[in-house]
């Protein structure tokens, strides 16, 4: 049998035996916090349930006197014929009539309510039967965790099961201005949590926005001001859109000049209702069978010989004539084939 109890000073809980509480008269020492004190006001059982009250004792009542009578057939099985006492002089009657032969019964019971005397003289068999059989007592179940806080119900107290030796348990000598109390935990504020969560959000969109700007510029043409108040700012810079969709060529011609110089026109539209940036021109040269030749790809700084109109853009909702003249060398090209891109 094991016992619980609670440190008051620092809520830390021991389990202990009842020869270590006699030891003591009821007094451990906290291996934790160093302190002294009496486990038996917060002692429990080791499952954590009170511990039972013992079951009143009632005094034995008193046995009624009444004489009880041998029935006739055990008198005829245990009674041995015995022969009549022969006469005895009269000074020894008295003493022959006071001692009791074979089985008698006493008139008043000292603690049983009947007691048989047998007669020593009757011979025992040698033979007493099969040696009593005696089991060891089964060990005890582990205690079961405590499902509620109530109360265990009240048991009648039994005879104690012999158990294993308990093991000794040692307490570590508190140091002088050692000891420890329990720490409470402390609980954040939620508005805390709500503060740091708006902070990251705020500061994951400001992320996404600088990096993904020029994307975020060209899905939203009306959110432009705003970037490119903030790269002012930040002195970072914002590309033109950049959709491919929102250009087409109106028209197109390669004119053979003389000496084998060529010259490529062509009228560029923006149908956006926004700035556009200059696209790339990919050109392929091509035979009379339309297998191509030769192919080059033209930036805007090829076609285009003024770096301020670059940086400004393809107007919105206009058309845009540009010329481009090409040197080709051992080539006599049929056809071309003319793409955008960037």
């Amino acid at each position: 049998m094991k016992y619980r109890t609670t440190c008051p000073h620092c809520a830390s809980i021991f389990r202990l035996g009842p020869d270590q509480l006699d030891a003591a008269q009821g007094w451990v020492q906290c291996s934790v916090c160093g302190a002294a004190f009496d486990a038996r006001p917060s002692l429990l059982m080791e499952d954590g349930s009170p511990l039972p009250l013992p079951a009143p004792v009632e005094p034995p009542p008193e046995p009624a006197v009444q004489p009880v009578e041998v029935a006739p057939a055990v008198a005829d099985t245990f009674l041995p014929e015995v022969p009549p006492p022969a006469a005895a002089p009269p000074d020894e009657a008295p003493l022959a009539a006071e001692r009791p032969h074979g089985i008698a019964q006493r008139e008043v019971a000292s603690d049983l309510p009947s007691i048989i005397l047998i007669d020593p003289e009757i011979p025992v068999p040698e033979d007493l039967g099969p040696v009593p059989q005696i089991y060891p007592a089964p060990a005890p179940y582990p205690p079961e965790p405590a499902v509620a806080a109530a109360p265990a119900p009240r048991r009648p107290v039994a005879a104690e099961q012999p158990t294993a030796p308990q093991a000794r348990i040692e307490y570590a000598s508190p140091h002088p201005g050692t000891a420890r109390t329990a720490s409470a935990r402390r609980r954040t504020p939620t508005w805390v949590w709500a503060t740091a969560s708006a902070l990251l959000l705020v500061t994951l969109l400001a992320q996404s926005a600088y990096f993904l700007r020029d994307t975020l510029a060209g899905l939203w043409p009306a959110s432009r001001p705003a970037f490119e108040q903030a790269c002012d700012a930040l002195g970072c810079t914002l590309s033109l859109p950049r959709d491919l969709a929102q250009l087409r060529i109106v028209g197109s011609d390669l004119q053979t000049e003389a000496s084998g110089r060529l010259k490529l026109t062509l009228t560029l539209g923006n149908r956006a209702s926004h700035v556009e940036a200059w696209p790339m021109l990919v050109l392929t040269l091509t035979d009379q069978r339309n297998q191509p030749l030769a192919r080059r790809s033209f930036a805007p700084s090829e076609y285009l010989a003024d770096p301020a109109r670059i940086a400004a853009g393809i107007p919105p909702r206009s058309e845009q004539p540009l010329s481009l003249p090409l040197t080709v060398r051992d080539l006599t090209p049929m056809g071309f084939n003319l793409q955008l891109t960037y």
